[in-house]
């Protein structure tokens, strides 16, 4: 019966507007496809050029003169691998410290029996309208002395209010049924939590992870602030120092012709910055497409508050 219906099933014939319609979306699509991939493109590509066909044709796509000069001289410095294990050990950290505490706050929040809900939505509201402030909160990792250490970079995000909304609201459309029927069966809250809702939160978790990541990742302001010690530094410091290197050598070669010769095309700030843009931002491109087929589900299905 199947096979016949399929057999003698007949497709719907498009009208030429719907052809129209179709073939523009196609093409709109295409163009913004190309315009977010371009970019990526053109930075992997001047990363690797010579700085002078850098200036000849700043809008290419592939390498010219290929060089590796760029990444030497990031190599080169002596804090740099430092940096970037400081910066796994925070991001690491910081990351699975956020889930499992917002992870346990967004299912207190989505039982049924929990009562006082109110009252920690209110302050969990209140977190995300007012801040301290700089100053206050500088003072605050002073008297706990966190300052000069990972830890000021771990501890403050061990827990975000807009993850936990997400969460929240995902947790709120798991089936409660199961809650119940593994309370029955004599399970314990860990067992609930470990055996039923983590399995069935995997799309939110995977978005809630690559949130965490990469804001811990970009750490940036925090470290300037908090970290005067230049070992604890996180890999965006190192990257800025770099940079800031590379423009001074380069405008104080301009001003003399020996030392411009010396410092060489090949090394301009240009090229640098693009090649720190790599290097900062290569871990996390190889992260998401492991959690990319979670990302949009996690995303949508938390958005819907029923």
């Amino acid at each position: 019966m199947v096979k016949a219906e399929k057999r003698h099933g007949t497709k719907v014939k498009e009208s030429v507007p719907e052809r129209i319609f179709s073939v523009i979306n196609y093409v709109v699509l295409t163009l913004v496809a190309l315009l977010m991939l371009y970019p990526i493109v053109n930075i992997i590509a001047v990363s690797f050029s010579n700085y002078n066909e850098y200036l000849k044709t700043p809008w290419m796509i592939w390498p010219k003169k290929f060089t590796l000069e760029a990444y030497k001289l990031v190599f080169r410095n002596s804090y740099f691998w430092r940096s970037y294990i400081n910066t796994i050990i925070v991001t690491v950290a910081s990351t699975l410290l956020s889930l499992v505490t917002t992870l346990m706050f967004a299912w207190s929040m989505a039982r049924r029996e929990v009562k006082g809900k109110p009252f920690f939505m209110v302050i969990l509201i209140f977190t995300m309208v007012f801040s301290a402030g700089m100053i206050p909160n500088y003072l605050n990792m002073q008297d706990l002395n966190l300052l000069n250490t990972l830890w000021v970079l771990i501890l403050p995000g061990t827990f975000n209010t807009f993850n936990c909304v997400i969460m929240m609201s995902f947790l709120r459309e798991l089936p409660y049924e199961l809650v119940e029927a593994a309370m029955v069966d004599g399970g314990s809250e860990p067992y609930i939590l470990r055996k039923i809702v983590v399995p069935l939160s995997k799309p939110v978790l995977a978005s809630v992870t690559l949130f965490l990541a990469v804001g811990a990742w970009n750490s940036y302001f925090g470290a300037q602030i908090y970290i005067q010690n230049r070992d604890l530094w996180p890999i965006a410091l190192t990257l800025k120092e770099i940079l800031m290197a590379a423009s001074t050598a380069i405008l104080e070669a301009e001003a003399d012709p020996a030392a411009l010769s010396a410092v060489g095309a090949e090394i301009e700030s240009k090229t640098i910055q693009y090649a720190s843009v790599i290097i900062s931002t290569l871990p996390i491109m190889c992260i998401y497409p492991f959690l990319q087929k979670h990302f949009a589900k996690g995303v949508m299905v938390g958005s819907v508050k029923g």
